[in-house]
């Protein structure tokens, strides 16, 4: 994601599942930081 400028908001989809995967399709491989935010979206929707 360039300038991170992520707002998750944008990825608050019914399925979480389906949510991570929009949310790391939008990262750039490289990116770690984008990386491990769409996990820890992934993370709070499992609970």
């Amino acid at each position: 994601m360039k300038n991170y400028d992520f707002q998750e908001k944008h990825f608050q989809i019914s399925d979480p599942i389906e949510s991570y995967f929009e949310c790391i399709t939008s990262c750039d491989i490289r990116d770690g930081i984008c990386i491990s935010r769409c996990v820890e979206i992934l993370k709070r929707n499992d609970n």
